[in-house]
């Protein structure tokens, strides 16, 4: 669970100078001075001169923010969360905020986004990343709400709009938190889409997302990539590893097609598969050539890992794949 730092513990005591917070925490100036500005926090105390002067209090409380806005949180949400968790006793987050469980988030969030509550739904996810580590919310709120959402809709339980408001809402989270994590990419190349005639990509999306913030660098085509235009892809990219998802046995059938192209054309790049279909009918690995990739995200990201570290060792180079 991500917690406020224990700030009780932590030096009151004005020793930092601006320039040396920013290097120890990683936060440029202007942002720390902005939260100051707006959200009075920090609270540095100044020289004589008026020079800004910070404590080892007051960096635990920007690298707290800067946490808690890298994982999706709003900043305005997260100072409110710090300012809750600083009226409780050894720095602890507020007990009104604490006794909402994984699975009522999940409750909650279903109900928010078959009634197109816009407004509560961003603030449920922002809760719900302070709450709780940033994977566990994407795997038990985000996606088991996507797969009853689907289901609702297949029962008659809600209509097309509803269905359509929920997907929208949660791509465009995802999409964002992928733009918080991109261009820190130290890793591998990886080219992340669906199959030939595929849709359905937010399955994939959120398992770019988890390659992304592992330091991957990702290339996400979407859904219903044309096997032509995949090789022309690879050929300008040069990737350690191709995953391509499919959900229906329609899209997964077109997988064994996509796998021989891969193999015949491009030999040392891997290939790699996953998608709803495979762990429905988990016999449909043994006709596509390839490595199933798990049944979720974090399957999916631990055995990138996996397949681009025997590739290395395989090939003797000494790429970083920890």
């Amino acid at each position: 669970m991500a917690q406020s730092p224990l700030l009780t513990q932590l030096s009151t005591a004005p020793v930092f100078n601006t320039k040396a917070v920013a290097r120890e925490t990683g936060v440029p100036a202007d942002t720390f001075r902005a939260w100051e500005r707006r959200y009075g926090v920090p609270r540095p105390q100044r020289t004589a001169g008026g020079h800004r002067l910070y404590s080892e209090h007051d960096m635990a409380i920007i690298r707290w923010l800067r946490d808690r806005t890298a994982e999706g949180v709003n900043i305005s949400h997260a100072v409110m969360l710090l300012t809750n968790s600083l009226d409780e006793t050894a720095g602890e987050p507020a007990s009104n905020t604490t006794s909402r469980s994984i699975e009522r988030l999940l409750e909650e969030f279903l109900q928010l986004l078959t009634t197109f509550d816009l407004q509560h739904s961003e603030q449920l996810l922002s809760e719900a990343f302070s709450l709780y580590p940033f994977e566990q919310v994407l795997l038990e709120v985000i996606q088991p709400a996507m797969v009853e959402v689907g289901e609702r809709w297949h029962r008659g339980e809600i209509n097309v709009a509803a269905e359509h408001f929920a997907t929208q809402f949660v791509r465009r989270k995802l999409s964002g938190l992928m733009n918080v994590f991109e261009g820190s990419s130290h890793r591998a190349t990886v080219i992340v889409g669906c199959a030939p005639g595929e849709l359905h990509d937010l399955g994939l999306l959120m398992s770019a997302l988890f390659l992304v913030r592992r330091g991957w660098n990702v290339v996400y085509l979407g859904p219903q990539v044309p096997l032509a235009d995949l090789l022309d892809t690879v050929t300008r990219v040069n990737p350690s590893l191709v995953c391509i998802s499919a959900s229906t046995m329609e899209t997964a059938s077109e997988l064994i097609a996509v796998g021989r192209a891969l193999q015949q054309t491009f030999p040392d790049v891997q290939f790699g598969y996953g998608g709803r279909v495979f762990n429905v009918n988990p016999e449909l690995c043994a006709s596509v050539p390839g490595t199933f990739l798990g049944h979720d995200a974090r399957e999916f990201v631990d055995m990138v890992g996996v397949l681009l570290t025997r590739s290395t060792a395989s090939n003797g180079e000494e790429r970083d794949t920890r």
